[in-house]
C-alpha cells in the first residue's frame, strides 16, 4: 500500500477486540520501529508496550474509557528542543501509518491517557518525556457509546478544511487553488488530511515559487505535535512521488511574516 493510500485510509479506531497482537505483528512492528529516525535534529523513540505479555502479569492501561478492548500500545517519548515535537511527532506518524498498512487500528491519544500507568511501562532515560500514546490492535466492529459519542459530536470525523483555507500564494491574501499548486497538489492535499486534535488543523502553508513555508495560526497544547504530523505527511508524499527536496528554518521568514508563527520551509531541490 502506498504512502497516500495509508494516509486516505488511516481512521482513529477506540473500540478492539481485545485480541493481543499476533507474534508476528509484534515482530513487524518493533522491526519498523527500531528503523525509524526523528528528523530536525530531534531525539524520540518509539516503544511497543503489552499489557497482556506472555509469561508476565498484565499490566494497567489506563486511557480513562476513551479505548476499550487495545492489549497493546505505542508509546512516544522524546528530549525537549527546537522542533523536538514536531519531529517527534513525524516518527509517531510514520508508526501509525506502518500499523495502518498492516491493517492494524490505532488512535492518536495525547491527554486521555494515564501518565502513571505508562510511565510504570516506559523506562524513562534523563531528558526524556513521555508525550504521546496510541494502541496498535485489531478493530472490533462493534461501536462502543464513547466511540459513537465522539464521532456524533465531531459530525464527521473525516471532515477538513477546504484546501484553499490551509494553503496559500505567495502570501496570506490569495488562496491557493489545486491547480495553480501543480505538482505539490497531492503533497499539501496529504496535509489537509493529516489528523490534529479535535481536528484543529493549525498549519497554514503559503507557496513562494519552489518553496512551500510552514506556519500555524494558532498555539494549543498539541499545536507543535499537529504539525508535525502534517509535516510528515507531506514529506513522506514528496518522497514517493519523487520529489527530492529540503526542510531547513528559514530566519527571515520567522522575523518579517508576524499573521502566523512560522515554523520550517521545504525548498524542492530539483529546481535550484
Amino acid at each position: 500500500m502506498s504512502t497516500v493510500e495509508t494516509i486516505r485510509r488511516r481512521r482513529s479506531v477506540r473500540s478492539y477486540t481485545g485480541e493481543a497482537l499476533s507474534d508476528e505483528h509484534v515482530a513487524l512492528i518493533e522491526n519498523h520501529l527500531s528503523g525509524l529516525r526523528a528528523p530536525f535534529g530531534a531525539k524520540a523513540r518509539i516503544q511497543l508496550i503489552r499489557s497482556s505479555a506472555a509469561g508476565s502479569e498484565p499490566v494497567r492501561l489506563g486511557t480513562y474509557g476513551w479505548i476499550g478492548g487495545a492489549k497493546d500500545y505505542l508509546a512516544l517519548v522524546y528530549h525537549e528542543g527546537p522542533l523536538a515535537e514536531e519531529g517527534a511527532a513525524w516518527m509517531f506518524e510514520q508508526a501509525i501509518l506502518y500499523c495502518t498498512g498492516l491493517g492494524l487500528g490505532t488512535c492518536w491519544l495525547g491527554g486521555s491517557f494515564s501518565r502513571r500507568d505508562f510511565g510504570r511501562q516506559v523506562t524513562l532515560r534523563p531528558g526524556e518525556k513521555l508525550r504521546i500514546v496510541s494502541p496498535a490492535g485489531y478493530a472490533s466492529d462493534r461501536k462502543r457509546f464513547v466511540e459513537t459519542y465522539i464521532v456524533g459530536a465531531e459530525k464527521n470525523h473525516r471532515t477538513r478544511k477546504p484546501f484553499g483555507t490551509l494553503f496559500f500564494h505567495n502570501d496570506f491574501s490569495t488562496p491557493l487553488t489545486e491547480e495553480a499548486a501543480g505538482v505539490y497538489a497531492l503533497p499539501l492535499e496529504m496535509v489537509r488530511l493529516a489528523p490534529s486534535a479535535n481536528n484543529m488543523q493549525p498549519w497554514r502553508v503559503v507557496l513562494d515559487g519552489e518553496t512551500l513555508h510552514f506556519y500555524r495560526t494558532f498555539s494549543y497544547g498539541f499545536s507543535s505535535i499537529d504539525t508535525g504530523i502534517a509535516l510528515c505527511h507531506f514529506g513522506e508524499t514528496c518522497r514517493e512521488t519523487g520529489m527530492d527536496g529540503r526542510f531547513e528554518v528559514l530566519p527571515q521568514r520567522a522575523a518579517t511574516d508576524t499573521n502566523a508563527r512560522y515554523t520550517i520551509s521545504w525548498t524542492n531541490l530539483k529546481t535550484i
